[in-house]
């Protein structure tokens, strides 16, 4: 018995899909709706409260109240009322909430995967604040870009084969914009070719305005007690807010069905008779914004696509389609619940399985979609340097190579290096161990090692010895699509390293070797500093992919990583 669970971590509102056995993606009804509020309430005694409770009790005393957590990931802390709270803890009480839902759901089943998707622009630190919160969820956890995970879902659900795909998601907070395509090897999925946000945006933005059209109809009747309930902190004001909050929102909605409804008013106010027509006036400039993103995304990428997939519950106003219709030139698509594509289809984008660990050839190949780094995504020009490898993920150690934005390298050695394509040569048989065979790679490692997790933003596999999962010792895999053949252009690669090695004087790197050896291979290394462990990088650049192996020691374990990460590095080909 299989339970895999997929949280889309939105700004409004939180949404979970589960896939018990391997049976099709199920959306989990929270607080009787489709998704769950993603607000958190700290109250006195420390306890974080979630959803339409974190909102009922927002009544009692508002300054304890966060309703978009998801907004503040880039500070450190939230003063909620008197107390201080980490923003990771905000955020793990909201995922913590939706994985218990998901096995409430599932008969109370342990949790086997979890799935978190995020914006396709979150770099690595946002996305370390993300699966730190999540820590201890399940034993497997993994990460998928939004638009990739709305794309697969669609692609899997709709007749034809689109090769160029682009997705509006207009959200609870924010708008945000990817234009994906599929990868060059059939069956790999999607992979991101451009990406635009606009973060001061979305769903509750639409009911602000409508509610602030409604306080123009009836406020004439008596603009003190409109003040009051707008504004007002008594209790009695604060409940009254709420409710016409909660219809407002309703309001909104019934407009995407129909061209008109009222909204119901407390005394001594009439009821507020509101039209599709009026909500458009309200959001037009917004909304043109938000198709205006989509056509420089579509303009950034270099290629049109052949569909736009409308994505969040935003989506669902008639006037999005027009003006997508009307700018792009293309009748965009929506499917029922479209605030659940991203959850239902991150559980698609994701292998359902980690690899079993075989004996060598009995390899289990397991394919999963290629998910690419943040923008930019464009190749380099010639004279450029080659990207190097995307920065491991492995908690808030992280081990950063060349190009690493903002990493804070502390306390020990890294030794990072190159191996170079080595002429088309087949790699020696690989000795007796256990292989894995994931995304475009495959290798040995020795019996003793296990594999504990898989990422598909980084297309990465983490392995560490069997009994000292929770350690420091480990090893890292992760692969990157290279836009040229690193085989005939080896001093662009080897040059564009050197280029980048020279302008990282921040990263306080040495000893750069460019002709060395390495597991009988011709290297490249370098060293760089980190906190509390060496990790020695190789990285393998062959069919236009660059494979990345990240091997990681405390001095207590330097042998038996080394001797490990030999035996990676000798048996690793892409496939």
């Amino acid at each position: 018995m299989t339970l895999r669970v997929a949280v889309d971590f939105g700004t409004s509102s939180t949404c979970v899909a589960v896939s018990h056995n391997g049976r099709e993606p199920q959306v989990v009804a929270m607080d009787g709706r489709p998704v769950l509020s993603s607000a958190v309430y700290a109250s006195p005694d420390g306890t974080l409260f979630v959803g339409l409770e974190a909102e009922r009790q927002a009544a009692v005393d508002p300054s304890r109240y966060e309703p978009n957590p998801k907004r503040r990931i880039d500070e450190p802390e939230l003063l909620l009322g008197n107390s201080v709270v980490p923003v990771r803890e905000a955020i793990r009480a909201v995922l913590t909430r939706a994985v218990q839902e998901a096995r409430r759901f599932a008969g109370g089943a342990r949790v086997d995967q979890l799935v978190l998707t995020h914006p396709a622009d979150w770099g690595g630190i946002r996305t370390r604040v993300l699966r730190q919160a999540a820590n201890g969820l399940s034993e497997r956890i993994s990460l998928v870009p939004e638009p990739v995970a709305a794309a697969v879902f669609h692609a899997e659900n709709l007749s034809g084969q689109a090769d160029t795909i682009a997705v509006l998601d207009i959200g609870g907070g924010t708008v945000d914009v990817s234009v994906v395509s599929r990868a060059g090897n059939p069956g790999h999925g999607f992979r991101v070719l451009a990406t635009k946000g606009d973060p001061s945006f979305g769903g509750a933005d639409v009911d602000q305005a409508l509610l602030q059209h409604v306080g123009r109809l009836v406020s004439n009747t008596d603009p003190d007690a409109w003040r009051s309930l707008i504004e007002g902190r008594e209790l009695a004001d604060r409940r009254r807010r709420r409710v016409v909050s909660q219809d407002v929102q309703g309001a909104k909605e019934t407009l995407s069905r129909h061209t008109y409804t009222d909204v119901p008013m407390p005394v001594p106010f009439a009821d507020a008779h509101v039209t599709r027509n009026d909500l458009e006036q309200l959001i037009t400039a917004p909304l043109g914004r938000a198709v205006e993103l989509t056509a420089a995304a579509i303009r950034e990428s270099g290629v049109q696509p052949n569909q736009v997939f409308l994505v969040g519950g935003s989506s669902r106003i008639p006037m999005v389609a027009r003006l997508v219709h009307e700018r792009i030139g293309i009748i965009p698509t929506t499917l029922d619940q479209p605030e659940t594509v991203v959850a239902r289809g991150a559980l698609k984008a994701v292998p359902g399985e980690v690899p079993q660990v075989q004996q060598v050839h009995q390899i289990q190949t397991v394919r999963v979609p290629p998910v690419q780094p943040p923008r930019p995504m464009a190749p380099p020009p010639p004279q450029q340097f080659v990207p190097p490898p995307s920065p491991p993920k492995r908690g808030s150690k992280k081990p950063w190579i060349l190009g690493g934005a903002a990493a804070a390298v502390i306390a020990a050695v890294v030794v990072v290096v190159l191996v170079l394509t080595s002429g088309g040569a087949t790699p020696p048989a690989a000795p007796p161990g256990r292989t894995i065979a994931q995304f475009d790679y495959e290798f040995t490692m020795p019996q003793d090692w296990k594999q504990v997790a898989a990422d598909t933003t980084y297309r990465e596999v983490r392995v560490k010895p069997e009994g000292a999962e929770q350690g420091l010792d480990t090893i890292i895999v992760q692969e990157l699509a290279l836009a040229f053949d690193p085989a005939a252009e080896r001093e662009r690669a080897v040059g564009g390293l050197r280029q980048k090695y020279q302008q990282s004087t921040n990263l306080r790197l040495s000893d750069l070797n460019e002709n060395g050896r390495f597991a009988d291979r011709a290297v490249v290394s370098y060293r760089q500093q980190v906190d509390n462990a060496t990790v020695e990088w190789f990285v393998l650049f062959e069919k236009r992919a660059q494979v990345s192996i990240g091997c990681e020691y405390t001095p207590a374990g330097r042998d038996r990583v080394m001797a490990a990460c030999d035996q990676v590095v000798r048996t690793m080909k892409v496939n």
